[in-house]
């Protein structure tokens, strides 16, 4: 009975370290598989949190990409202060002129008559014209009625005297205009037919030749077409475009102050 008793408390000894060892084996299993954790790296990690900066907001994103661009942007270049005076002296200059620009040139021609001059629509003055014994002008006439064809003289210095004291007058209130007498001149009376205000001044078709002063002194450059008047101004410096009112006062003021520049013929 004992025996059977101490072979029984053997065999359950015998289970029981075959448990432990089995628990034993499983336990290895678990440990090899799960890593092994140690507090140090704990305390490793919270130190690198604590040395990290802060996290960053919108504002400090903002803030942080401006200075980025106010660095990389703003980011002042040092130039010589001799390129940039050269360079606003050079663009003060001006261009060359090319080849192709126009020289003024003053047109010269033969003096078509005793009392003008070598230049196109130009007299002499009253000075000089006296002081070459020029006292008549002259110019051709034709009568409408009759169309009989003559010499007209005027006396000159009697006959600018009455323009000239009429321009003087009324220059001011014909504010750059010609006024009727002058738009639709009061012709001579034929010498010949008799007939009033009959006789008209033959105006050469050649615009070089034209009596621009027996026109004048007759005050009749209202017979001359508007084409002739702006063939006038143009080549006496005045404003060629306008009525025919316009360039006929232009004419007539002219004209009056090439026979006496010292006069009050000025606009």
């Amino acid at each position: 009975m004992s025996n059977h008793n101490n072979e029984e408390i053997n065999r359950k000894r015998k289970i029981f370290h075959t448990l432990e060892e089995e628990d034993d084996d499983e336990l290895l299993k678990l440990s090899l598989m799960t890593p092994f954790r140690s507090t140090r790296p704990r305390i490793q990690a919270r130190e690198n949190l604590k040395s990290l900066p802060p996290p960053l907001t919108l504002e400090n994103l903002e803030s942080s990409s401006l200075n980025l661009q106010q660095r990389t942007i703003l980011k002042p270049t040092m130039i010589p202060k001799e390129t940039i005076q050269r360079k606003r002296r050079n663009s003060l200059k001006l261009k060359p002129m090319s080849g192709n620009a126009k020289e003024v040139k003053i047109e010269t021609i033969t003096p078509p008559f005793p009392w003008a001059t070598n230049l196109i629509a130009t007299v002499h003055t009253l000075q000089y014209l006296l002081s070459k014994q020029l006292f008549i002008i002259s110019g051709d006439v034709q009568c409408k009625r009759c169309e009989r064809r003559y010499t007209m003289e005027f006396d000159l210095q009697e006959k600018f005297v009455e323009i000239g004291s009429y321009v003087m007058k009324n220059k001011t209130f014909l504010k750059e205009r010609a006024p009727l007498i002058w738009m639709t001149p009061l012709l001579p009376t034929c010498q010949f037919c008799k007939q009033e205000n009959s006789v008209k001044p033959i105006i050469c078709a050649d615009k070089n030749k034209i009596n621009w002063l027996f026109l004048l002194l007759g005050q009749m450059l209202g017979c001359c077409t508007l084409d002739e008047l702006k063939f006038f101004c143009e080549h006496t410096n005045n404003h060629r475009t306008g009525a025919k009112d316009r360039v006929l006062f232009l004419a007539y003021l002219t004209l009056c102050r090439q026979v006496d520049p010292t006069g009050p013929f000025h606009r």
